[in-house]
């Protein structure tokens, strides 16, 4: 009993460490993001492109002396529209109309059609 013990606390502190590793992982991960951005920019320009997230962290996180003295918000904001303004437009192809759709009615009628006949039949 006392080796069962050993072992399942030997699992729980494995499992919790784990845990707590990957959550440090995901928390510098998604820092690094927006810190290569501002790294990127420190010559005065951005010459990559990023995911729209990373702008938004930049932003977010940009140090004070660097938000106030420079023109660093200015021109990551300024990568951030032209960002957003060259991603895909996505056609909306589901159009919604205020009446009921034709599918759903037929639908309806097939269902209280077949309920009706086997309350004929069952009657029977």
């Amino acid at each position: 009993m006392g080796e069962a013990r050993i072992c399942i606390r030997l699992l729980v502190a494995t499992a919790v460490g784990l845990l707590a590793l990957a959550a440090t992982g995901a928390a510098g991960a998604a820092q690094s993001c927006g810190s290569r951005l501002i790294d990127d920019w420190r010559d005065g320009r951005i010459d990559n492109t990023y995911p729209v997230a990373c702008y938004r962290q930049a932003l977010a996180h940009l140090p004070e002396d660097i938000r106030v003295y420079s023109s660093a918000q200015t021109d990551i904001t300024r990568a951030l529209q032209a960002r957003l303004s060259a991603s895909p437009k996505v056609a909306n192809t589901h159009h919604s109309s205020a009446g009921v759709s034709p599918l759903l009615v037929v639908a309806i009628m097939a269902a209280v059609l077949v309920a009706a006949g086997s309350v004929a039949a069952a009657v029977r």
